[in-house]
């Protein structure tokens, strides 16, 4: 698709509508030759869109720069979903945290009613998303109130049994890796010196996440070492909630769980992403179905009574039948929590051309088929993200019992709070009180980089934190 802009250079909120609907390689932005034409008239504050003689406008009443932005992604949907015939749920709302509009909404005192007809008529949202938001931010709500002078705290182990091949996250094969030792050692010591830091200021951790990668790939001896550092530094009985993404159950055994259990943590995830073999074989991940079963019995058995899990909607030559199969296995596993993700990866449009050819809603199918199996049995949804290159318009969402909710998922998504990073490739965000300001600081990515640099690291971030504590 060649597109031309007029009166306006605003590439960026154009191109993220283009690519609802054309593959991403195919938007061209040219000076003449173009199909698509997107006018800003200033004069007249007024957009215009068209395309093969069809024409969409939208008069503007402020010469706010975020309006105009929004005035052209709406003006462009409505014309491409005229062309096209296809209709985008999540209409003109394409950011990360769809939910925050909601919750900002509610502070400035509007009723429900009114945030329905803002997301209706200003966004273009469908009524079932329109729901799900409302939903969603109400579950929210009760988690956004953070204990005073406390943050939350993620600590990254970039490590794997094995790279999944839909993965983009920082993760390295632990096998044989000799850098294990070394970050660790880099590690401790961000622990040791960002904590006191804390600590010294009266500042404390209200949630704990060990993510990665997979830091149940680490050995037993390192991890209990890896926990023995935090409990030297926090009373992690006072933690509102403490979680290690087990997640490959290849990486787990009975005495990892104990040391986990030991170690106080109180929720875990053992993630199938799905329970059909072929799909698993095809996608890197070394395990079976019957893997996933016996470690999370094998996790009850041990004591862990909020266990989650994941699964994604989209992987390779998946269809409506493994879904159900997957759901099927997991509701008489039962466990405590569900999170449904949708497929995103790199060139997710040419994905999506490859893999659902001549049905194009085989992906919201998939989809519902998750989300009616885990509403049936009593789940809510209590978080939600969506993600560039997704191989469908819809989201990620996490289903769970009352009381079984993941508030670090909810303070991270929500960015309510300041959430400490550390590790390689973490990202710290300071939250700046009733402003709601966020600034980041990145850890390196690259392992070897981060352990090279860790004392460079510790005092960017330490800087940074003074400006709050």
């Amino acid at each position: 698709m060649k597109i031309g802009l007029k009166g306006h250079d605003y590439r960026y909120e154009v191109y993220q509508i283009a690519s609802l609907f054309y593959p991403k390689d195919e938007i061209k932005f040219m000076d003449e030759g173009y199909e698509l034409e997107i006018i800003y008239d200033r004069d007249n504050n007024k957009v215009t869109a068209s395309l093969n003689g069809i024409f969409e406008s939208f008069n503007l009443n402020s010469y706010d720069e975020k309006e105009i932005k929004n005035a052209i992604k709406y003006t462009l949907l409505k014309l491409l979903q005229n062309e096209t015939g296809v209709k985008m749920p999540w209409g003109i709302l394409v950011g990360i945290r769809p939910t925050k509009i909601v919750h900002d909404a509610f502070k400035r005192g509007l009723n429900e009613e009114n945030i329905r007809e803002i997301l209706k008529e200003k966004y273009l949202v469908s009524k079932g998303k329109i729901n799900l938001l409302l939903e969603v931010a109400k579950n929210e709500a009760p988690f956004l109130d953070q204990p005073k002078n406390s943050v939350a705290l993620y600590i990254g182990i970039p490590f794997c049994p094995t790279r999944c091949a839909y993965c983009s996250f920082t993760s390295n094969p632990y096998k044989g890796n000799n850098l294990v030792k070394d970050y660790l050692i880099a590690l401790k010591k961000e622990i040791y010196s960002v904590i006191n830091f804390l600590k010294d200021r009266g500042i404390t951790i209200d949630t704990l996440y060990v993510g990665g990668g997979t830091p149940t790939s680490l050995n037993e001896k390192e991890l209990d070492e890896l926990f023995s550092w935090v409990k030297d530094l926090i009373n992690v009985k006072k933690l509102r909630e403490f979680t290690v993404e087990a997640g490959r159950p290849d990486s787990l055994n009975r005495e990892k769980l104990i040391i986990l259990k030991e170690n106080g943590i109180t929720r875990i995830s053992i993630n199938p992403q799905t329970m059909n073999q072929e799909t698993l074989d095809l996608i890197g991940r070394r395990h079976t179905v019957e893997d996933v079963i016996e470690k999370f019995y094998l996790s009850r058995e041990v004591g862990f009574n909020n266990i989650n899990m994941d699964i994604i909607i989209g992987l390779p030559g998946e269809k409506e039948e493994h879904v159900k199969r997957t759901m099927e296995k997991l509701l008489v596993l039962m466990p405590d929590s569900i999170t449904i993700h949708t497929m995103a990866v790199k060139r997710a449009s040419l994905l999506n051309e490859r893999m659902f050819k001549g049905d194009k809603d085989l992906a919201s199918r998939m989809y519902d088929i998750a989300t009616d199996n885990v509403k049936s049995i009593g789940m809510h949804p209590y978080y939600m993200y969506r993600q560039k290159n997704m191989v469908s318009p819809l989201e990620n969402v996490g289903y769970s019992f009352r009381g079984k909710e993941c508030i670090y998922n909810i303070q991270m998504i929500a960015e309510s709070t300041t959430v400490i990073a550390l590790g390689a490739d973490a990202v710290t965000k300071i939250v700046y009180g009733e402003s709601g300001r966020i600034e980041r600081v990145a850890n390196l990515k690259d392992v070897k980089e981060y352990i090279l640099r860790i004392d460079e690291q510790i005092d960017e971030k330490i800087k940074m934190l003074i400006d709050i504590c």
